[in-house]
Formats: structure tokens, C-alpha cells, sequence
């Protein structure tokens, strides 16, 4: 390298093939490249400075999230440990009301057997059937006209006479395979079968909607409703009202149906309830 008073001249000699380059650059050039160069050293240098710091503190707060993590982990393994304390507590309450409804049902049974076996004369200390009078048998007849009254508006019984087919609860989805809640019962039945309403009371709806089909939806007394699904024929209408045994429809396989059948349903207060213990 040759220093000369305007720059900078740099010279390269090959002896052995006898050529020469040389190239020249300014002094002020020169100073502009190494100030730049120095800068970015210097700017290189302040980042590593600054990303190491950073790092340190990222390094911060990752471990106390890390211990914030840890401590929610220990909570919620103590909180499954409570979980199942419970659910012990709990199956054990149920075994125990089990135990206390046989001994209830056994003593019950007891009961029945001592007083047929005692056979006690009808009425109560003073009573005779020469009391018997016009005005008895009407308080009589007016209590069980009540109790009728009451036992038309709960829905018991059956809405056709087909059997069974798929009960209340848990199932297998006939369309998807997956497992669902099957809110009613479903009642084999044929095109054109008769479906009767099971209570007296006044249709809230008939129509056709997607999953049920054409179906009817009746409100009884005491905070009951059924519906009856999948008709092929609806023989009422909104705002009707009906008494036990009345025709309502038709059996059929409208809306999400998979053959002929008659889909069933007690609601109570807003409720499903299993319709199992009502048409027995």
C-alpha cells in the first residue's frame, strides 16, 4: 500500500505472470467508509447490549409466569382431589337413600299384609252403615269428580297402541352414529295410524318444522305439555282444545325420521321428563 497526499493508491503485483493493478480512492472517501463502518460496529455493539438486556428481563417474566402456572397446576390437581372426595361423599349419600327407601318399601308391604290379615270393619269408632245418608254420597261423588277432573289434564297413558321402540335417555343417533339425547319415546306405528291426545287441554301448536315434522304440541293443566312428532296428517288446530282420547293426527315420517313412528313427549314446567312412568 502507497500512501500519497490526495488518497490512497492500492497495488497488486503477480511476478509470475508479469501484471500490475493498482486502484486509488480519496482521502475524504475513505474517511466517509471508515466512519460508517465505525458506526455500524458501534450500532451492532448497542443492539447486542440491548437485546441481552431485554432477554434477560423476557427471561423474568417467563419465569414467573412459568411459577404462576405452576401454582394453578397445584391448585387444580387439590381441586380434582376435592372433586372426587365428593363424588365419594355423594355415591355413598345415594347408596344410603337407596338403603332407606327398600327399608320404607319393606315396611310399607308389612303394613299391608297386617291390616288384611286384621280385616278391619269399614269406618271409624261410632260409624254404621245405617248412618249412610243421600248428602255422604254426594260428598262422595263431587271427590271423585274432583280427582277426575284432575287425572283428564295429567297426561297418563298411551297416544297409539304400537309398542316401544326407542326409550328416554341417552342413544346411539340414527342418522350420525354419535351419541345424543333422545328427549321422548318413539312408538312403532304404521301410515295412517290414529294418534289420540293423552290429557285434556288446548293445542299451542301444529305445524311442520324441520326435525319434528308436522307435529302438535298440547298444554294441559299443572304445568304439563306433550308433543306428538313426525305426523303424516294434523287433524287440529292452534288454539283448540281437546280431551283425552281425542284424534290429534295421523302417524307418519315427516322431518328427521328414519321409518314410520310416532315420537313422543311430556314436558313439565319447560321440562323433558321421562315418559316411562306416565303411560305405565
Amino acid at each position: 500500500m502507497e500512501k500519497r497526499n490526495d488518497g490512497l493508491s492500492f497495488i497488486v503485483c503477480c511476478n509470475k505472470f508479469g501484471w500490475t493493478k493498482s486502484w486509488g480512492i480519496r482521502r475524504n472517501r475513505f474517511q466517509l467508509i471508515m466512519g460508517a463502518l465505525g458506526f455500524f460496529v458501534l450500532g451492532a455493539l448497542f443492539s447486542f447490549f440491548l437485546s441481552y438486556k431485554f432477554y434477560g428481563e423476557a427471561e423474568d417474566i417467563r419465569a414467573q409466569k412459568q411459577a404462576e402456572i405452576d401454582k394453578l397446576l397445584n391448585a387444580v390437581e387439590m381441586m380434582s382431589h376435592d372433586i372426587i372426595v365428593d363424588k365419594k361423599l355423594e355415591d355413598k349419600f345415594i347408596k344410603r337413600v337407596l338403603r332407606l327407601e327398600k327399608k320404607l318399601a319393606y315396611m310399607e308391604r308389612t303394613l299391608s299384609e297386617k291390616k288384611r290379615r286384621k280385616a278391619l270393619p269399614m269406618g271409624g269408632s261410632g260409624f254404621r252403615t245405617s248412618d249412610i245418608s243421600h248428602d255422604y254420597f254426594n260428598a262422595i261423588e263431587k271427590d271423585i269428580d274432583r280427582l277426575a277432573n284432575v287425572m283428564d289434564s295429567i297426561p297418563f297413558g298411551k297416544p297409539i297402541s304400537g309398542r316401544i321402540t326407542s326409550h328416554y335417555g341417552y342413544r346411539k343417533n340414527p342418522f350420525s352414529g354419535d351419541r345424543e339425547f333422545h328427549g321422548g319415546v318413539d312408538f312403532r306405528g304404521k301410515i295412517g295410524d290414529e294418534v289420540a291426545v293423552t290429557a285434556d287441554g288446548i293445542v299451542q301448536k301444529a305445524k311442520y318444522v324441520k326435525g319434528y315434522g308436522k307435529h302438535v304440541v298440547i298444554k294441559h293443566k299443572k304445568g304439563y305439555k306433550t308433543l306428538y312428532g313426525h305426523l303424516s296428517q294434523i287433524n287440529v288446530s292452534k288454539g283448540q282444545r281437546v280431551v283425552v282420547g281425542e284424534k290429534i293426527g295421523e302417524v307418519g315420517s315427516t322431518g328427521r325420521s328414519t321409518g314410520p313412528h310416532l315420537h313422543y313427549e311430556i314436558i313439565k314446567y319447560g321440562r323433558r321428563i321421562n315418559p316411562k312412568k306416565y303411560i305405565r
